[in-house]
């Protein structure tokens, strides 16, 4: 009775071209055992990165938006201002570019404030209190500039100078208090880390799982080709019974299973 052993030694020892496909199916095989090993490993890399990411998100769970997208969302709000500090460096007299930088610095005053503000928030709270102050006190001293431009430039007299100012302060403050809040929604640096470091895992344990199969479904066409030989060997050579049970020991064997 003719074992697998049996089977593929007479086989290749039929043709030379015929030992070749099988030394090429068993080199197919090591490559999909090693791209399989690969894409588990990285599956479970991938499942630790996101525990990780998991663990610190449940630190500050009402902070989950995607930092980027908030930062950007709370930089749009104070460039929103930008009008309104422009009036405000008006009362400068200074030239244009003179006017346009010191409104640059405005927003930018405003935006380390918002800043400040977040940062400030969960770590000490006197300098957040301290933070809050000089904001307030800061859109105040905007709204006086404006007040004072709008009272210089307009016919209506101090009544609608105060109400422009007043639009424009309350405006300034409004937006102020949305990128705040964009700001206060969106997921900590460390979170952020993370969640990126969570997203690269997933993408290679997706790359490594797409070259695994690929790997795999090339392993199993060199298999089929072989076993066509197999086949033709076997139905010359062996009963009935045995064909299907020889059949797949050696293709068990051409996966790698046994040596």
């Amino acid at each position: 009775m003719m074992d697998e052993t049996d089977v593929i030694r007479e086989v290749n020892a039929s043709n030379l071209e015929v030992e070749n496909q099988y030394l090429r199916t068993r080199k197919a095989a090591d490559v999909a055992a090693r791209s399989e090993r690969a894409a588990v490993h990285a599956s479970s890399a991938a499942l630790d990165a996101e525990v990780s990411h998991q663990a610190v998100q449940e630190e500050r769970p009402q902070r989950h938006a995607p930092l980027p997208q908030q930062v950007a969302a709370a930089a749009g709000t104070v460039a929103l201002d930008g009008v309104a500090c422009y009036f405000a460096a008006q009362v400068l007299n200074g030239s244009q570019d003179s006017t346009l930088v010191w409104t640059g610095l405005f927003l930018v005053a405003l935006g380390a404030g918002e800043a400040a503000l977040d940062f400030y928030r969960d770590r000490n709270e006197r300098a957040w209190r301290v933070s809050a102050v000089l904001v307030g006190t800061f859109i105040t001293l905007l709204g006086a500039l404006r007040f004072w431009f709008l009272a210089t430039i307009t016919d209506g007299g101090l009544v609608t100078a105060l109400a422009g100012a007043g639009l424009f302060t309350a405006a300034t403050a409004a937006f102020l208090c949305l990128g705040y809040r964009f700001l206060r929604a969106a997921e900590t640096p460390q979170t952020w880390r993370a969640r990126r470091r969570a997203c690269r895992a997933r993408r290679a344990a997706r790359d490594a799982r797409v070259t695994a199969e690929r790997d795999a479904r090339e392993r199993d066409r060199f298999i089929d080709a072989y076993l066509v030989h197999v086949r033709r060997l076997i139905q010359r050579t062996c009963p009935v019974s045995q064909h299907l049970a020889l059949e797949s020991a050696i293709r068990d064997h051409l996966c790698g299973g046994r040596p």
